[in-house]
C-alpha cells in the first residue's frame, strides 16, 4: 500500500503497477486484461483517427458541456479538484480536465496509449500523473480519495465492470462525482443490432482504416468457423474479441444506476443516445435506435463517509 501511495506522487511519470498472479477465480479477468494490453499495442497509433467519437464535434461539445456541469460542483472547494480517470487512453477526457486546471491522475493498462497521452500533455503544457497498470489492481491498492472518478468508453472493456465501479466509488469524497460516458447499451434487438453494427464497422473501416478491411474480413470468417472458447462462450480469434468484452452484449446502465443509488449517490443525469462510427449509420440509427450508448453523472451524498458500507437490507437491494 505504501509503495502505491508513492507512485501517486510522481507527476507526469508513467508508473508501473507490479503484476500479480491471478487466482483461478480471477483467471478470466486476467485474460481480458492481457487482451486489452495486446489489442491497444496493435491499434494505439491509429486510435485517434478511427474512433469517431474522438473527433465528432457534437460528441466533443457534449463532453465539454458535461465537464462544465461537473465543474460547477467544485466551485466551493477552494482548490483544484482531484480527478481519477480510469482508462484514459490517448487523453480525450484527460486533456479537457487538465485545461480546466484540475489535478488529474490517469490509470491505463496500455503503455502505448499512455505514451501518446504523455506526448500530447507535454505539448499542451499539462502534467497529469500517469499510472500504467490495470484499473482493477490500482483501485484495490490505492488509498487516495478523489473528487471525480471518470470512465470514458472504458466499461465495456472490463471483465466485471460492476465490481470495478464498486471499488471506484469507494474512492470518492463526500460530494464527489461519478462520471461515465460512451459505453454501449445492451441491445433491445440483438440480431438486428449485430447486423447493423457489422455494417457500421465495414463503413468505418473503408473510410478510416482501409488497410484493415481485408484482414478484418478474414477475422470474421475465422470466427464463423471457430468453436467457442470454453471460458468465454464465444469464438476468440484475436485480442479484440476479449478486449471489447461487452461490446456485443452491452453494459447494463440500469444496474449501474441501482448500484450508485444504493451506495448513496444521487443521479444528476442519465442519458441514452444513438451512436455510429459513420455519418450515414448515425443518421439511420437516430431513427431505428439499434445502437445506443449512455452517460451517467452521479453525485455522492455529502453526509456519507467515503468507503463506508451501507447497512445490509436485502429486501431493498442495499449493498453490504
Amino acid at each position: 500500500m505504501r509503495a502505491m501511495s508513492k507512485l501517486l506522487g510522481s507527476s507526469n511519470q508513467i508508473a508501473k503497477i507490479s503484476a500479480r498472479t491471478p487466482s483461478n477465480r480471477n483467471l478470466a479477468e486476467a485474460k481480458v486484461i492481457e487482451a486489452n494490453v495486446t489489442f491497444y499495442r496493435q491499434v494505439a497509433e491509429k486510435y485517434d483517427s478511427y474512433e469517431t467519437y474522438l473527433f465528432n464535434p457534437v460528441l466533443q461539445q457534449s463532453l465539454e458541456n458535461d465537464l462544465d456541469r461537473i465543474g460547477s460542483y467544485f466551485l466551493s472547494l477552494g482548490r483544484a479538484p482531484s480527478c481519477l480517470e480510469c482508462g484514459g487512453g490517448t487523453g480525450n477526457l484527460t486533456l479537457k480536465m487538465c485545461a480546466r486546471g484540475w489535478a488529474v491522475t490517469v490509470v491505463d493498462v496500455s503503455d502505448k496509449m499512455l505514451g501518446l497521452l504523455q506526448e500530447k500533455a507535454r505539448a499542451q503544457g499539462h502534467s497529469p500523473t500517469l499510472i500504467h497498470g490495470p484499473i482493477e489492481q490500482f483501485l484495490k491498492a490505492t488509498l487516495e480519495l478523489y473528487d471525480l472518478v471518470a470512465f470514458s468508453s472504458v466499461l465495456h472493456h472490463l471483465y466485471s465492470y460492476s465490481s470495478v465501479i464498486e471499488c471506484a466509488i469507494k474512492q470518492l469524497r463526500p460530494g464527489g462525482i461519478f462520471y461515465s460516458n460512451y459505453d454501449p447499451v445492451a441491445p433491445r434487438s440483438p440480431l438486428w443490432s449485430r447486423g447493423f453494427n457489422s455494417l457500421d464497422i465495414a463503413f468505418a473501416k473503408m473510410l478510416f482504416d482501409p488497410a484493415d478491411v481485408l484482414p478484418g474480413i478474414g477475422r470474421r470468417l475465422r470466427k464463423l468457423f471457430s468453436p467457442n472458447d470454453s471460458m468465454f462462450y464465444r469464438a476468440v480469434v484475436s485480442a479484440g474479441d476479449l478486449a471489447e468484452f461487452h461490446v456485443g452484449t452491452g453494459v447494463d446502465d440500469k444496474q449501474i444506476l441501482k448500484l450508485l443509488q444504493t451506495s448513496g449517490f444521487s443521479i444528476v443525469e442519465h442519458q441514452r443516445f444513438a451512436t455510429g462510427r459513420t455519418g450515414v449509420v448515425r443518421f439511420l440509427n437516430e431513427r431505428f435506435r439499434l445502437l445506443e450508448s449512455f452517460k451517467i453523472i452521479a453525485r455522492r451524498d455529502c453526509d456519507l463517509t467515503p468507503g463506508a458500507k451501507l447497512l445490509s437490507n436485502k429486501d431493498k437491494g442495499y449493498l453490504t
